[in-house]
């Protein structure tokens, strides 16, 4: 770590250790998530021009409206943007789940607390390569990055670097 020497106001040399934090990786949850939504929308917008011509008032064109952009809304623009907006960073010292649309609920775990990694999948993430990846903890819940691609290499690679830490502390 480097050391970094400070002169203050009176003359006195004062040291501070900086501690660097290097980013590993940043992963978002498998891009499939998208797609239920965006069949959604599809089948909300074939509705709306489907119905709308048969209608003959201005007010039922008006409501038909107002109800496929509330559904578009609910079904389509909410998962889309926790889709983008949530995000599993994984750095030297911690690995940390930003959340919200401005990512300012943060879950996180450092390594020193972190006792194993596990891998649980059903058969459709088999099928896309990607899974839960469970980080447990000594003290409080497990953490879950929830359907991560290429969950199985991720879990290697976290075991790998867990015995390396714990060989460097012996």
């Amino acid at each position: 770590m480097p050391q970094e020497t400070f002169n203050t106001c009176d003359n006195r040399d004062v040291s501070t250790t900086s501690f660097t934090e290097t980013e590993y990786a940043v992963l978002r949850r498998h891009g499939s998530v998208l797609v239920f939504p965006v069949l959604v929308l599809g089948l909300i917008g074939a509705g709306f021009f489907f119905i709308d011509p048969k209608l003959s008032e201005l007010w039922q064109h008006q409501t038909l409206l107002g109800v496929c952009l509330g559904l578009g809304l609910f079904f389509w623009l909410f998962p889309s943007l926790r889709y983008f907006t949530n995000r599993y960073e994984i750095t030297s010292n911690r690995v940390v789940i930003h959340k919200g649309l401005s990512g300012s609920k943060t879950e996180e775990v450092s390594w020193g607390e972190i006792t194993g990694v596990s891998l649980s999948r059903g058969m459709l993430n088999w099928l896309r390569g990607s899974g839960n990846v469970k980080i447990h903890r000594e003290n409080g819940t497990d953490l879950v990055l929830k359907e991560v691609p290429k969950a199985k290499r991720l879990v290697r690679d976290l075991e790998s670097y867990l015995v390396q830490r714990q060989g460097m502390r012996k």
